[in-house]
């Protein structure tokens, strides 16, 4: 049986952990093509423990890692991957059971991570380890090619993120965001660029986009809220019109929830879902 070493993440350079997260992760649907630089703000971004965190070692080669972050009580695996050619050794499951007895060992009660919804060897090696089934997040997406949406007579201005971070995202989120799009973790985009639109009336938000503007040919929405008493139809469809009329691109929004209002917001405006993933949960 072949030895697998575990070793904490802490004791690497961010260049070796970032190209053994490239390589873990270069035939997934969503391929990871990170330089140490963003590695290092994915970390701090998201609470990533390194020092509780592992880097799997088999015959002298680095061959997959985990990842594990942490706010409070809760904590995510934010990373997982194994190298294609060393999978179906039992990498990921040795990985697997040092985080989640290295979360409970730093007070972590319930543990959280998402998994592509048609992955069924990894679905089964979580549930195998008592991981359970939740909620299904759609990744929406617009492509450049099906034009522009029709102009909306209210027109969107660009405001402060922190603002409407700070007095409307958790009014205007009636459900829980996924990790990666928590108010901790938007904050600290704010240092990377993450601009914030907003349609006003009567100078009073009423619904906004936070996002990045087009890089490579797509624009990264982060978080998109209206105010529930104005309504998504209203509201909602001008700031979404107005995106599009500010920039003519590819545009997407990773992780909604299934339950979400928002996504009938997003079918309505021609958006696809190329992507679904399953979050799943373990208490500790």
């Amino acid at each position: 049986m072949m030895d697998i070493h575990l070793l904490p993440a802490s004791t690497f350079p961010s260049e070796q952990l970032t190209g053994i997260l490239n390589d873990c992760y270069e035939d997934y649907a969503t391929p990871i093509h990170f330089h140490s630089q963003q590695f290092d703000f994915f970390v701090r971004a998201h609470d990533v423990l390194l020092d509780r965190s592992f880097v799997a070692l088999a015959d002298n080669e680095l061959v997959g890692l985990a990842l594990l972050g942490k706010r409070g009580e809760r904590g995510w695996v934010s990373g997982l991957g194994v190298l294609p050619n060393r999978r179906r050794q039992g990498i990921a499951q040795a990985l697997m059971v040092e985080v989640m007895k290295n979360a409970r060992d730093v007070g972590v009660k319930r543990l959280q991570l998402e998994v592509i919804s048609n992955n069924q060897p990894a679905i089964d090696l979580y549930t195998g380890l008592g991981w359970r089934l939740g909620r299904e997040l759609l990744v929406w997406e617009r492509a450049e090619v099906q034009g522009p949406l029709p102009i909306h007579r209210e027109m969107s201005r660009e405001m402060d993120v922190r603002f409407l971070l700070e007095n409307y995202f958790d009014a205007w989120h009636e459900i829980p965001t996924c990790w990666q799009r928590e108010k901790e973790s938007l904050m600290r985009y704010i240092e990377i660029g993450m601009q914030g639109w907003a349609i006003l009336r009567d100078d009073v938000p009423v619904a906004y986009v936070l996002g990045f503007p087009p890089r490579n040919g797509i624009m990264h929405l982060m978080d998109v809220a209206v105010d529930p008493e104005i309504g998504y139809k209203s509201a909602g469809r001008a700031m979404i019109q107005n995106l599009h009329r500010m920039y003519k691109t590819t545009t997407q929004l990773p992780n909604e929830p299934v339950e979400s209002k928002l996504n009938f917001l997003f079918a309505a405006m021609s958006y696809q879902v190329v992507l679904r993933q399953q979050e799943m949960t373990i208490e500790l």
